[in-house]
Order: C-alpha cells, then sequence, then structure tokens
C-alpha cells in the first residue's frame, strides 16, 4: 500500500471528503472488474461498486491499519457480491462449466459472421465473456484487472496480497491460453467504460453521511460483546464448540502478517452439511473443507496472510456423491507422519487419515485436500504443513481443516522441514527454501542432474539433504558437502534430539540396465567384506560421523538394495529389503530381527522398505508404508500386520451389480456385497477339490490383477487362474446359492505359455481375409515413427501377458489374449481365433487423449459388447468393429460414423440398441448401419467415461458428472462432478455406484430420477 493512500484516509477521518473522492477514482475500476467478474453483470456491478464505496467510507473509522486498505476493500465487495447473489438467488451456471463445444464458437471472427445482426459492441462483450470462460478463474480476475482497469503487475499484487511474480505467471499463463484471441479481449477490455458519473454519484451520496469519528483504542468491548453473543446463541442452537472450529471467521484488520487476499480455484462447488460425530465413518464425498477464510496466525519468522475469500457453496438440486466403505483393500501408501503428540497421519487420494496413539483405526479427518503422488508433511509448535500437488498447506486443528501458505515449486515432493527460519522443500532433483519475508522459494543447490535427493531431515535449524551424491547441510542458507567415508547414496534420515543418523545404499539408477544388475551382484561373490548399505551417526550435527553398520548373516539382507533408519530415544531399526535389524544402545549392538513370511505381500512391502516411508512412534510401535496400505508392529518390529481399519477401500478392478449385490475383483480376491458396498465378503473358489479355498488363500496376488467378471443370461461368470497351475486361465461361475464359484466342466484353458503367432505381415494377412469393407488393415500402419513402435512393443508385452477382455453370450465365450479376439462355444474342442487382432499400440493422439483426460493408457483395455451372434469391438486405437455372425467375419465401422474420435471409453447394449462412448461423446444404433451423436439439451457433445444399463434406463458417467438419458434421447445431468477417475460404473436397486481410479466406490440415489 502506497503512503499516498494512508495519507489520504487520515485526511478523511480528519473531515475532508475531497480525500475519498481521489480513492474512488484510483480504485473504482479495480472493484468494478473483479464485482462484474464475480456476478457476470457489466451494470449491476456499478451498483454494487457503488455500495462498496458507500461500506467503505462509513466503517473506515474501524479499519485500524490504514496501509491494508485495498485487501479490506476487497473484502467488502466479495461480501456484497455474496448478499446480492443470494438475495437474486441466481442460478447462473459458473464459467468453469461452460462447455468447451459453446466456448469454440465463441472465437471472435465465428461469432461475428453468426451474429452479425448485433452492433460491434455487443458482440465484442459476448465474445470477450466466452473467452474469459476458458481461463482459470484466478487468472481470469487477473487479466480483467490488468487490461480493464489498466492494473501493472505490481498493482495487481498489492490489491490482492500476491506476490508479483505469481501474477505475472498468472497474466502470462491466460494471455498463452487467449493466443490469437488476446489481442481483441485486450482492445475490448480497455474499451469498456463504466459509468464517467460513478464518482460524482459516490460522493453525492457521502455528502449525505459523516463518517464516525475514530476512537483512541481498539474497540475491545463491542468485539467481547459481539462474541459472548455469538457464543451464546450457538449454545442455544444445540450446536456446540465442535462447529465453532469451522465456522467462517471474520476478515481480522488486526493481524500480525500482511493482508493476503488468496483467489481460490474450486471447480467443484459442494453442497453439505457438516457432521462432526460422522468423520471416522465414509461418508459423503463433500466433507470438511480444506479451506477457512482465516488462515492461522503462526509465530514468527513464518506467517501466515490473514485474509482469505473462500468461494460460497451454492445449493444444488442435483444428488450428492457418497462414499462407500468399500473392500477391506486399499492401495499403496506412499505418505506417512509422525506428529510431535503421537498421532501418526496418512495422506491418500481419499484424504487424510489419523490415527492416535495406541489406537486400533484410522479416522478420515478430511476428504478435500487434493493429495495425489507423494505429499509429505512437517510440523514445528503444533502447526502441521503439508506439501500437496502445487502449494503448500497448513493446519492448526490437527489436520482436519487446512489453508494455503501458497503455491510450491513443481516437481516430485521427497520431503518437507520446517525450521525456526522458513519451510524446507525437497524435491527429487533440488531443493527450495521458503521464508515468510520473501514470500517466494529460492533454490538452495543446482539441479541434479545425474541423481536425486532421497531424504531430508532437520535439528533445530540446521537441515540434512540426503542425495544420490552424498549428504549435504544447510546452516543459515548455507548449502555444503559433508565429508563422509562412503561413495553410497544416501537412502534415509533419521533424527533424535541432537543425534544424526544415516542410511546408505546403491545409487538405484544402476539397476535400470543388466550390466548394473550384474556388476551390483557381481561385487558380492568375489568379495565377502562388500556392503550393500551402511549407517552412519553422528552427534555435533555432521562434522564427524562414526560408522555403526551391523553384520548379517542374511545374504538376502546383505542384498538389500538400501536401508530405512527408524530411531526412537537409543532404539534403532534398520529396514532391509527382507528383514530387519534392531539395537537398543544407539547402534553399539544390533540384533536380527529374522524376516517376514516370503509371501508376494511381504515381498512386495519389503522391497521397497528403504523407499516408502516408515515412522518409529516409540521402541514397540513402528508404522510403514507398503503396496497394499501400511502395516503396523507392536513389538519393536518382530512382526508386522496390516493396519487398514477405518480406511476405505480403494483397491477395485472391476465392479458389477447382479441379483442385488455388488461384486468386484480387488487384485487380491473376488468379493460381493450385500448392503451397497460397506461390508465385503470373499469368495471361496472351488477347483474339484474336496475344500473349496477362499481367493486369497489359493490363488498369488499377481494373478489376480487381471480377473475378469461377466455376466450373461443370469449367471456371473469370472475368468482367473487355476489353483497350482498360474499359467492357466479358467473360467468360473457363480453358484446358485452365491456362495462359491464352481469350474465350467469342459471349459478348456487358456494356457499363459499358449504359442501365438506374433504380429507380422503373415499373421496381418490372415486376419485381413476374415475383415470386410471399411477395415484398415494393421499392416498398413507400419509406417510408425521408432517411438510409437516402442510404446507398442512395451504395451504388448505387459498387457497381452493376461487376457484384457472378457464377455459372456448365452454358452459362447469371448476372451482377449495377447492382443488377439478369442471365442469358445461349449462342446467346442478348441479356442477359435476370430483373426481380430489389436496389436498395434497407442497411437501419438490416443496417448494425448488420454495424458489429457488424466487416463492411464496402461489401464486401456479392449472394449467388447456380445449381444448374441452380434459383437461389437473397440480397439485401443479408436476403431469400432462388428461381426454379425459371433466373430467368425468383421468389418470395420469406423469411417461412417458421425463423430470423430480418437479413443473407445465403453460399449454396451440396452435392449436392440447399442452405445459407444469415446473421448469426444456418446454415439447410438439400433442396427449397427445407422448412427446419431447423443447430446444434451443444448446440443452439445457430452464425454460419458462408463455407462451402466437397468431395464430401458440408460446412465453415462464422466468427469463432469453422472447423466441419465431422457425420453427424448438427451443427456440430462443428475449429479455433480465425479471425485475422481472412474473405471467402472453399475446400477444396484435404486443407486448408481461408480468405482474410481483411486479414491474407492461412490454411489447416488436414483429414486427420484426414475420416477
Amino acid at each position: 500500500m502506497k503512503n499516498s493512500d494512508v495519507e489520504l484516509i487520515h485526511r478523511i477521518l480528519d473531515g475532508d471528503d475531497s480525500a475519498f473522492s481521489e480513492l474512488v477514482k484510483k480504485y473504482q475500476k479495480p472493484v468494478h472488474a473483479l464485482v462484474w467478474r464475480k456476478i457476470g453483470d457489466f451494470h449491476i456491478a456499478e451498483e454494487i461498486t457503488q455500495d462498496t464505496f458507500l461500506k467503505a467510507y462509513q466503517r473506515l473509522a474501524t479499519l485500524k491499519q490504514p496501509q491494508r486498505f485495498t485487501g479490506w476493500l476487497y473484502v467488502i465487495a466479495a461480501n456484497n457480491c455474496k448478499m446480492w447473489l443470494r438475495k437474486k438467488r441466481l442460478q447462473t451456471q459458473p464459467l468453469e462449466e461452460t462447455d468447451s463445444v459453446q466456448l469454440e464458437k465463441a472465437t471472435y471472427s465465428g461469432y461475428v459472421v453468426e451474429e452479425n445482426e448485433r452492433t460491434i459492441a455487443e458482440a465484442q462483450r459476448e465474445v470477450v465473456k466466452q473467452l474469459l470462460a476458458t481461463l482459470q478463474e484466478s487468472d481470469r480476475t487477473v487479466i480483467t484487472l490488468h487490461y480493464f482497469s489498466d492494473m501493472s503487475a505490481a498493482d495487481i499484487g498489492a490489491f490482492l496480497g500476491v506476490s508479483v511474480n505469481t501474477i505475472k505467471s498468472r497474466l502470462r499463463r491466460a494471455q498463452q491460453r487467449l493466443k490469437q484471441e488476446e489481442p481483441m479481449v485486450r482492445e475490448a477490455l480497455e474499451h469498456f467504460q463504466i459509468t464517467p458519473h460513478l464518482t460524482e454519484n459516490i460522493m453525492r451520496e457521502i455528502s449525505r453521511l459523516k463518517p464516525v469519528a475514530p476512537s483512541g483504542s481498539k474497540p475491545l468491548i463491542p468485539l467481547a460483546v459481539s462474541a459472548a453473543t455469538a457464543l451464546f446463541i450457538f449454545l442455544i442452537m444445540g450446536v456446540g464448540s465442535q462447529h465453532l472450529v469451522r465456522f467462517q471467521k471474520p476478515y481480522n484488520i488486526d493481524a500480525q502478517s500482511e493482508t493476503t487476499v488468496e483467489i481460490i480455484e474450486a471447480p467443484i462447488v459442494l453442497d453439505r452439511q457438516v457432521k462432526p460425530d460422522l468423520r471416522n465413518q465414509a461418508g459423503r464425498f463433500e466433507t470438511t473443507g480444506k479451506r477457512n477464510s482465516v488462515g492461522p496466525q503462526l509465530s514468527e519468522p513464518v506467517t501466515l496472510g490473514a485474509a482469505r475469500i473462500a468461494k460460497e457453496a451454492r445449493p444444488s438440486p442435483q444428488q450428492q456423491w457418497v462414499q462407500a466403505s468399500g473392500p477391506s483393500e486399499v492401495s499403496a501408501t506412499a505418505n506417512l507422519f509422525l506428529s510431535s503428540q503421537g498421532d501418526v497421519y496418512v495422506s491418500s487420494p481419499v484424504g487424510i487419515y489419523r490415527s492416535a496413539p495406541h489406537a486400533s483405526t484410522w479416522t478420515l479427518i478430511n476428504a478435500s485436500v487434493p493429495i495425489k503422488g507423494s505429499t509429505p508433511m512437517a510440523e514445528r509448535d503444533g502447526v502441521l504443513y503439508l506439501a500437496a500437488t502445487r502449494e503448500v498447506l497448513v493446519s492448526i486443528d490437527k489436520g482436519e481443516t487446512w489453508e494455503s501458505l501458497g503455491e510450491r515449486p513443481r516437481g516430485y515432493a521427497i520431503g518437507l522441514v520446517v525450521t525456526g527460519e522458513g519451510l524446507y522443500l525437497a524435491l527429487d532433483s533440488q531443493v527450495f527454501r521458503w521464508t515468510d519475508a520473501g514470500k517466494q522459494w529460492i533454490p538452495l543447490n543446482e539441479k541434479i542432474e545425474d541423481g536425486m535427493v532421497f531424504a531430508i531431515a532437520s535439528v533445530e535449524n540446521t537441515v540434512f539433504v540426503g542425495t544420490t551424491q552424498g549428504l549435504y547441510r544447510v546452516q543459515t542458507a548455507t548449502w555444503e558437502k559433508l565429508p563422509m567415508d562412503t561413495t553410497k547414496a544416501i537412502h534415509s534420515l533419521a533424527v533424535s534430539e541432537n543425534n544424526v543418523y544415516v542410511g546408505t545404499g546403491p545409487d538405484i539408477f544402476q539397476f535400470e540396465t543388466s550390466e548394473g544388475i550384474s556388476k551390483y551382484m557381481g561385487q558380492f561373490l568375489t568379495d565377502n567384506t562388500s556392503r550393500a548399505w551402511e549407517i552412519f551417526h553422528s552427534i555435533d550435527l555432521g562434522n564427524s560421523w562414526t560408522d555403526i553398520t551391523p553384520t548379517s548373516n542374511s545374504l538376502i539382507m546383505k542384498l538389500s538394495p538400501g536401508i530405512k533408519v527408524l530411531v526412537s530415544g537409543e532404539t534403532l531399526l534398520a529396514l532391509g529389503m527382507i528383514g530387519t535389524l534392531r539395537s537398543t544402545d544407539a547402534g553399539k549392538t544390533w540384533a536380527e530381527l529374522g524376516t517376514d513370511a516370503l509371501d508376494v505381500n511381504s515381498t512386495l512391502n519389503a522391497a521397497m522398505s528403504s523407499i516408502f516411508p516408515a515412522v518409529m512412534v516409540d521402541a514397540n510401535t513402528l508404522f510403514k508404508a507398503g503396496f497394499y496400505g501400511p502395516t503396523r508392529s507392536t513389538d519393536g518390529g518382530q512382526s508386522w500386520h496390516p493396519f487398514i481399519k477405518g480406511m476405505v477401500g480403494t483397491r477395485i478392478k472391476n465392479l458389477m451389480a447382479f441379483k442385488n449385490h455388488l461384486y468386484i475383483n480387488t487384485g487380491r480376491a473376488i468379493a460381493k456385497s450385500a448392503n451397497g458396498g460397506e461390508s465385503w465378503r470373499n469368495f471361496s473358489i472351488d477347483y474339484g477339490e474336496l475344500t473349496p479355498k477362499p481367493a486369497e488363500a489359493s490363488v498369488s496376488t499377481d494373478f489376480l490383477i487381471n480377473a475378469k467378471l461377466a455376466i450373461s443370461d443370469d449367471v456371473l461368470y469370472v475368468i482367473l487362474p487355476k489353483a497350482g497351475k498360474e499359467n492357466e486361465m479358467h473360467i468360473f461361475y457363480l453358484s446358485a446359492n452365491g456362495s462359491v464359484l464352481l469350474p465350467i466342466q469342459g471349459a478348456l484353458a487358456f494356457d499363459r505359455n499358449l504359442a501365438i503367432e506374433p504380429s507380422g505381415a503373415t499373421s496381418q494377412k490372415a486376419s485381413a481375409e476374415n475383415i470386410t469393407d471399411n477395415t484398415v488393415c494393421d499392416a498398413e500402419k507400419a509406417d510408425a515413427s521408432t517411438e510409437i513402435a516402442q510404446q507398442a512393443v512395451e504395451a504388448q508385452q505387459t498387457a497381452a501377458e493376461w487376457p484384457r477382455g472378457f464377455a459372456v453370450s448365452g454358452e459362447t465365450f469371448y476372451v482377449e489374449y495377447k492382443r488377439r479376439l478369442f471365442r469358445w462355444k461349449r462342446g467346442e474342442l478348441e479356442w477359435f481365433n476370430t483373426g481380430l487382432t489389436d496389436g498395434v499400440g497407442l497411437s501419438n493422439d490416443i496417448i494425448k487423449s488420454l495424458k489429457d483426460r488424466g487416463t492411464d493408457r496402461r489401464n486401456t483395455d479392449l472394449k467388447l459388447a456380445v449381444l448374441e451372434e452380434t459383437v461389437y469391438v473397440g480397439k485401443r486405437d479408436g476403431h469400432l468393429f462388428r461381426s454379425l455372425d459371433g466373430g467368425s467375419t468383421w468389418k470395420d465401422l469406423t469411417s461412417n460414423l458421425p463423430l470423430r474420435f480418437a479413443h473407445i471409453n465403453d460399449i454396451v447394449f440396452a435392449g436392440l440398441t447399442v452405445y459407444v462412448a469415446t473421448d469426444t461423446g456418446v454415439l447410438t444404433s439400433q442396427d449397427g448401419e445407422h448412427w446419431r451423436v447423443i447430446t444434451d439439451k443444448t446440443g452439445v457433445n457430452t464425454v460419458i467415461d462408463r455407462m451402466a444399463v437397468a431395464g430401458a434406463a440408460v446412465y453415462g458417467v464422466g468427469s463432469g458428472g453422472a447423466h441419465r438419458l431422457d425420453k427424448r434421447g438427451e443427456w440430462e445431468k443428475i449429479s455433480p462432478e465425479v471425485p475422481d477417475k472412474i473405471i467402472a460404473a453399475t446400477i444396484n436397486g435404486n443407486r448408481l455406484y461408480v468405482a474410481t481410479q483411486e479414491r474407492g466406490m461412490f454411489h447416488i440415489l436414483l429414486e427420484n430420477e426414475n420416477n
């Protein structure tokens, strides 16, 4: 805030109204731009702007820090917008939800051609509104202020309480997004004029008012009375103190930190009611929010801004997604943190869990913080910090609500520590330091080109960083390498008071080649004294080190590629690849605790012990992350057990509804639920033995990952490996009582080692003989680039090993195996190769489309739908094939379809009508020859990821929400956005269930829609 503004405010309070006129002239355009952006009406924005300045004039005496006038004025304007929207009950479409097809029509040249009857000014205004809708809200605000209000980046930063670099970044991002339309937007915004007499109108109203004389002291008594009154009202209403921490706090004009106004991008607007007593249950998607309007006030030097403006949730008539508990299987856990109070935190795509010391379950305390990948946490003075995907968040209530501290440098986060001098964020190749004074991230080292950062830890204000190139220390922002008697990489760091422990290991990059692996293994065959890993100890902040590496008689332990060191007092644990070593005297002596049982689960978890996080609560209680969720030891590391009670089940590969039950494949078992996904029971599988075995007891874990489910003629089928013969895939069906999976008698097994002719000219020629009309043979694509060919080879190697597509029609079974579609009918002696191959791999266009939509291309299976003898196949390259004779001959329909697309998401039948969901819209046909594109009521294509059918009702679910096909054959939206990427959808009773990629299972009620 410039001193001239402070002087003007003092003059106003002294009775000089002309000084306020200068403030109005200075800030009327920025305020109007913000209001216009919030409510969408240019002229009504003028009225609200006038009211904003009138209220500011009346309340000016309450502003105790005049240098914060701009942020204070912004808050008044935002509150006025909320009041106006609430009063008018406007049901406006958020700019973020404007359809991309509509936006394409909004380009300047096209719009003028279509709307040439209108005046140029009107056309420009509408075009600008549509073009600005393509931007994020924060970018839209900045570019509007820049052009409409003629403000520099510095002025905008001061007005919004955001750093100049951030403003420049947002402005540059907006200009790049608009591209060739940017000059037109700039010209239009610069020529938009607000009422020239706005200042006069405001001053005319002010002449009738008199500012309240400033008091000589802070208004403590009125504030205390107001607070007491509010508390009394809350208690009478029965809300209770647990709600007060969630209540939106007012703008704190006396906060010690500088004013910061956060522009929050929230494309998902949630309509929820707070129910604290349900926090430990899986519930609605819209649980405790991450934002409060006032950030925590921290002790110096690390502080937060005082003012935050949060979006107001709009009531929605649509159904809200409800989280189901899901199966007792969770996905890999990569984030684990121990607080000073002994609480253990796990951050996952579902949300943030907390477990109190010696508790028997996890509590889901926040489900709205965006968690993806590695999100390390840190703590100082009871305040939690979390390095989220794009920003650093802060919590002062043990992780239940979070505030944004600001954006963070992009990159994979390795660790986060907080000292009295600031925050230190370790990315995979660089370390950054943040202080409140600078409000920016400063790199401490040059980017590591041929290595990476493994670990970061701190003792008071001294920070240690472990890398593949050695150990570094940071003191008073000075980066220095510490001398250590080792040439190995620093894999882990552990601290206890002034003790620093270092675990070393080989450079993991040498394992990327067979030569590197051979060299690593060879050193132990030729030299018995060679060590794969080491442990060092320092008591003087790294100035000197003592080698405390234990000896092990276990060859597996010796070969462990790295070690994870944990410490609690004088108790040390060294977690290796298989097994654990323990010391109770700070590393002077060690005892070997043995190894876990050598099954798939423990092996996968143990193999990653030196990479996945682990924490030591005390000498007996330990937690470590793993592929199948966290595990816990309560006997000092002697034994480990899964600890996932209270967590939402997220490991779901398939999802189907059958006879009022839900069925899934978790990758470890086939399970069913009779109560809407809240509890699950794993199936027993009858392999023809006397005693059926549970799925998880008879089949190795990795062999169930690609087990497939299908339903036909009121029978549920599953294709999965046979016990003791994991190289063979067998077909099972659900018994009449629904309790066991039985093998189909006479069914031919798919031998994994079956010799099938590789993709080439010969096989392509044979396949082409069965394909007619518009078929584009795979051989014609032989001119693909080397990169695409390599991607195809990699995709074939990983995807072709097990059946990727499975469908049943009556007594006919279809299976995709090694990128070829096979058919088997009961009574036949062998599987029939239908001649349809899918060995091309993924094109650049498909890969780009999948990447833009957040889809992992490794999970893109061939799409298959069957109705009697009619078979539809969606290949990975985006081609749609049809067979009318059960797969004996094929026709490529792609070129005759009224829609261009790169990828097929799903294919389903509803009666005799087929529906094909693609990455650009949904097609439907009753005869396979005549097709139409399904749109919404505005004529816009709706992108659907998965479809579900219940009788004649067709539902589709995509990133934009759930839709129902209405009586006019148009998509009608019935739910808000889906919490995560959809991998499966089904209908059971009156509910639509979806399985997501990382966040488990959700459902919505369909009763109102069906009525």
